[in-house]
């Protein structure tokens, strides 16, 4: 499969991306984010997430909360 095969197929998906200024690199955190909202779902504290969080994944605690912002930023359809 070429690129542009890959573009066409996931065009509508990537416009609305693209509209709502979406970094794509962004999917190196989803599994982060997910982890993340797991734990609070467990009733964890927010020092505490992050602190494994940062452990877990070598991030700086600064790019935890500024992924989590992005994240959870409500996206025009």
């Amino acid at each position: 499969m070429k690129q542009y095969d890959v573009l066409k197929v996931a065009e509508g998906i990537l416009r609305i991306l693209v509209s709502n200024g979406v970094d794509v690199k962004d999917v190196k955190y989803l599994q982060m984010y997910e982890d993340l909202k797991r734990l609070e779902s467990e009733g964890h504290k927010k020092t505490y997430i992050v602190r494994y969080l940062e452990e877990q994944y070598d991030v700086p605690v600064a790019t935890i909360y500024r992924v989590t912002k992005r994240m959870e930023k409500k996206m025009n359809l």
